[in-house]
Formats: C-alpha cells, structure tokens, sequence
C-alpha cells in the first residue's frame, strides 16, 4: 500500500472497501505517535490531501476523536489538538502507571526471544533518531516500543484503554525534550527490555514507571513554554484559528 508523509510520518493511503475505519485508525496512530501537536492547526482539507482521500471521510473520523477528547473542533471549522493543563496531566498520568504498569508485568509473563529482538530493533531506532536529533522518528519509534509491550500482554481491552490515554498524552511527548535527556531515555528503555528478557515482571513495572514519572515531571516544567517544533500539516488556507483551551 501506498504511503502518504507529512514531516517525516507516514500515513498510509487507505483503500475504499473500508475507507471511513481506516482513517480513524490511521489518524489515531498519528495523534498516539506524536505526529500532531497541540494547538496545530489542522483542516479535513489538509488531513484529506495527506490520507489520499475526499474530505468526507476524513470528517467522519474526526467527530469520532472529538468525542474521544483527542481533537476540538474550532467555530471556523479548523480542527485543534486541545493542549494540557498540569491536572489534566497528573491525572492523565495517575491512570497510566496503573494500566501500563500492569500491561507491562503482565507482557513479562509472555515474553518470547522474537519479542525482545524486536523490541530491541525498535530501541536501536529509538537511539538513532536521538542522536540525529530527530524528535519526529523519536516520538514514532517511542509509541512503537511501548505498544509491542502492551500487544504482548495480550490483554486487548487494556490496551484499548491505554490507547485512549495516548490519544491525549501522545501530541505532547515531544514537550518531554527527548533530545536533552538522551542517556537516561536510552538507560531506561533498555532497563525495560533487560527486565523483559528475564521474565521479571515487577523489575519490568519498576522500569516503565521510572520512564512515566520523569516524563509526566518533564511534560508539566515544559507548559508555559515556547514551541521548538516546527507544524506537522499545512495550515487551513482560510481563516485564523484561535488558540484552543487547555482541557481542564
């Protein structure tokens, strides 16, 4: 299948058969994969012309997001990715140490050697996108590590509510500065990994709860400040959006 990109994340271009599933899907892989970033705007004229499609579909997916608090819709019809508060976060954060904890212990029950090559050929793409300084791969490579842990816990509903969480945290982890923090990233996903191998499923806990708390502490002392990213998607054309709201 065919790909469409904007600033380095590729989307693939959906078939018509099922057109409308496919999108969502695919724009929820962007906003978990940190390809959208808060107060960005966007237009399903410019989210169409990526995907490879009409506009229509591309509305149905958005509404659907919308209800999942992952995008606003502005009165000029401009969508946004509505930006955090500190509570929205800590509490973002409080649900996500317990579900990914979990998820993570309980994929170290299930671990399997092709597992871990995998999620160590996805470490070493995490690794080389850092020492490029390329926060867009990063918070690709990122969600990808994560969610090979989550699929191997083979616990599906979990993983469904984890995703949820992502749709909401995922525009903000490039706020974490990856860049500046590249030996404690890599030293905790390989920890991760290490306790992974072993089977050990609270060493494994233990790991991915030291990643969550730095970044959550990492995520709040960036609010307030300037965005060093550049837009991920063309703006709308029309119009002057305003900002959105932090979610209270």
């Amino acid at each position: 299948m065919a790909k469409g990109t904007a600033a380095g994340f590729k989307f693939e271009l959906v078939d018509r058969d099922t057109l409308h599933e496919q999108i969502y899907r695919e724009l929820r892989r962007a906003l978990m994969a940190g390809a959208v970033r808060p107060g960005q705007p966007l237009s399903y004229r410019s989210l169409a012309e990526v995907l490879g499609t009409s506009p229509m579909p591309v509305r149905d997916a958005v509404r659907r997001l919308i209800t999942e608090r992952a995008l606003e819709a502005l009165p000029n019809r401009t969508i946004i990715v509505p930006d955090l508060t500190a509570e929205r976060i800590d509490e973002i954060y409080k649900i996500r140490l317990a579900l990914e904890g979990l998820a993570t212990e309980e994929a170290a029950a299930r671990m399997t050697p092709r597992i871990v090559r995998d999620l160590r050929a996805t470490e070493d793409q995490l690794e080389a996108a850092l020492a490029d300084g390329d926060v867009a791969r990063f918070t690709d490579a990122n969600w990808r590590f994560h969610f090979k842990i989550y699929a191997a816990a083979e616990l599906p509903q979990l993983t469904e509510i984890i995703e949820g969480l992502w749709l909401q945290i995922g525009p903000s982890i490039w706020r974490q500065k990856p860049h500046a923090h590249v030996e404690q990233i890599v030293r905790r996903h390989r920890s991760i990994i290490d306790a992974l191998e072993a089977a050990d499923g609270p060493g494994a806990r233990a790991a991915v709860t030291e990643v969550l708390v730095n970044g959550r502490e990492a995520l709040k002392d960036s609010l307030g400040q300037p965005s060093e990213a550049a837009p991920m998607f063309p703006s709308p054309r029309r119009g002057r959006p305003r900002r959105a709201a932090p979610i209270a």
